[in-house]
């Protein structure tokens, strides 16, 4: 059996001043994400529930819109959840969310 190796993260820098999430990953390449996007895509069921429906079909996350994104896209920091992903604070306390390093992979 060939045991694939995923790429994973080497270095994560959550910049808030300048609004954004970047990603070093083990084979070089890095990601950039937006926090306002972040924020407005966040995976957790609460936020699935307000935007109206769990993910779509192609396992694409629908985004909150107006004040429901923007009045919390300010993070405050993040944690580690085991080897698969990163848990936002976001500055109203919200922190449910876990943003996994394949979907982060991929949208980067």
């Amino acid at each position: 059996m060939v045991r694939v190796r995923k790429k994973r993260p080497l270095q994560i820098d959550l910049d808030g001043s300048a609004g954004e999430l970047v990603i070093d990953w083990s084979d070089g390449s890095q990601s950039r994400f937006g926090l306002a996007e972040m924020r407005r895509s966040c995976p957790c069921a609460m936020c699935r529930e307000q935007r109206g429906a769990p993910a779509q079909a192609d396992g694409q996350l629908r985004l909150l819109e107006g004040e429901a994104a923007t009045a919390t896209a300010k993070a405050v920091g993040y944690v580690p959840v085991g080897r698969y992903g990163i848990r936002i604070s976001w500055s109203d306390g919200h922190d449910t969310g876990i943003y996994t390093f394949d979907l982060l992979r991929q949208e980067g």
